[in-house]
């Protein structure tokens, strides 16, 4: 535990971080977004990417174009094995020219670095797993960017776009300028925390997992490795793969499905409404469709809030139009909720 968490369990005593990696204010009190909300990051960490061939090397590896990302511009994106399935999911962010963040999931990082290591060698950068370096905070509501503004006087004006003073990254998510995540040297983190939190309601960071199902924004866990190509998780719509950026690794495999595969599983949002208020299925975790006993899709991330369960989940079509989908052993159907965003039509 770094001083950043020693500080926030002292200031919150009732907070506590679940196995999932959420941390939560005050697991005993229900929570009522506010017009300007804070939140620990918990569950994410960061990979570096240092040196003058930073971008260069990342652009022949990952799904997303390192010609478009800068100091102004963040990105979503993705890295593949050969077989064009995710290995990791990331926001990337640049700091400086030479210095690269990217945002994963922090069970994702060592496996990342490891796997990326093995090709960065004739590449004049370095890559680390940063996660003990950085913190990210998450701060959302109509006053955020004022908020912002006000305690660190910069904000980014623009969906995936960034800011930063060299250190700090500051990165808008949505179109609206009401959800930011910052970046930070973990040296700063309490000081940056006490500042934003004087004007903000703390909330849990299953709130920000919460905002990213409403988004329609699925991300690579642990669990979910190796399990999915981008299209599944509609990155193909959300701005996660270019297809004019020339070869990355697995690359064949997306782009073949592009142009002349059919996709038969992709990424939806849904609820369920069970009997317990226990919510224990991981990311990854089957689904099925009435009876059958052949999985038709596999849950992506998952926030529950008493028996209601808010979820992301890669489906097939079929099993949608069917209306039966289910986990293993348990009743309670799947209620497909709208995406915030369209879907093209099935080739």
């Amino acid at each position: 535990m770094n001083t950043f968490w020693e500080f926030l369990s002292a200031r919150y005593p009732n907070s506590t971080t679940s196995t999932r990696h959420y941390w939560h204010a005050d697991s005993a009190s229900e929570q009522t977004l506010s017009d300007c909300n804070i939140t620990a990051l918990s569950q994410y960490g960061f990979v570096a990417v240092e040196g003058p061939d930073s971008s260069k090397f990342l652009q022949g590896q990952t799904t997303c174009d390192w010609r478009k990302i800068d100091t102004e511009h963040a990105a979503l994106g993705s890295y593949c094995n050969i077989k064009g399935r995710m290995v990791m999911s990331f926001i990337a962010g640049m700091q400086t020219s030479d210095a690269v963040l990217l945002r994963l999931h922090a069970d994702t990082g060592d496996s990342a670095c490891a796997t990326l290591a093995k090709y960065i060698v004739f590449s004049k950068a370095k890559i680390r797993n940063a996660t003990a370096e950085y913190l990210a905070i998450g701060i959302c509501g109509k006053n955020a960017r004022s908020q912002l503004i006000q305690n660190i006087g910069i904000a980014p004006t623009a969906s995936m776009t960034q800011v930063t003073d060299g250190k700090t990254v500051l990165v808008q998510l949505d179109d609206s300028g009401e959800r930011f995540e910052c970046w930070t040297p973990a040296a700063g983190a309490i000081e940056l925390w006490t500042k934003l939190s004087a004007g903000a309601t703390v909330i849990d960071s299953t709130h920000w997992e919460a905002l990213n199902i409403a988004a329609g924004l699925g991300e690579i866990c642990s669990t979910t490795q190796d399990t999915f190509i981008p299209q599944m998780l509609n990155y193909h719509v959300i701005g996660g793969v270019s297809f004019n950026k020339g070869c990355y690794t697995g690359q064949e495999v997306v782009a073949r499905m592009q142009y002349r595969g059919k996709l038969k599983r992709r990424l939806y949002r849904a609820k369920i409404l069970r009997s317990e208020t226990v919510f224990e299925h991981l990311p990854g975790a089957d689904l099925f469709n009435g009876d059958g006993p052949q999985s038709i899709g596999n849950l992506v991330s998952a926030v529950s809030r008493g028996k209601e369960t808010e979820l992301l989940a890669v489906l097939t079509e079929d099993a949608v139009s069917a209306n039966d989908i289910h986990f293993a052993n348990e009743p309670a159907t799947l209620e497909i909720l709208d995406l915030p965003y369209a879907i093209p039509s099935a080739k």
